[in-house]
């Protein structure tokens, strides 16, 4: 039985890019959130937006990792006498 890595990667800088409503999907796969500086000095705003932020890259990592292993699962199954 395999093993597996999960490896998460936060980044928050400034930046003076405009501020947008949601998290938005880059072509590199990653997702962004550009908030205000008043939601970045809050615990509490800067939570959530990174909730939000990170919600969708789980459910796409989480995604394509099961499409893989069942498709991982599906080269190694023998096949049945009876499909001949």
């Amino acid at each position: 039985m395999s093993n597996f890595k999960i490896k998460v990667q936060v980044e928050i800088v400034e930046c003076d890019e405009k501020q947008g409503k949601d998290p938005e999907h880059q072509d590199d796969g990653s997702f962004t959130m550009i908030i205000n500086e008043k939601d970045a000095i809050s615990i509490d705003n800067s939570e959530r937006a990174l909730l939000q932020t990170s919600y969708p890259a789980i459910r796409e990592a989480l995604a394509k990792h099961l499409e893989n292993v069942s498709k991982k699962k599906a080269l190694k199954k023998p096949r049945s006498k009876n499909s001949r």
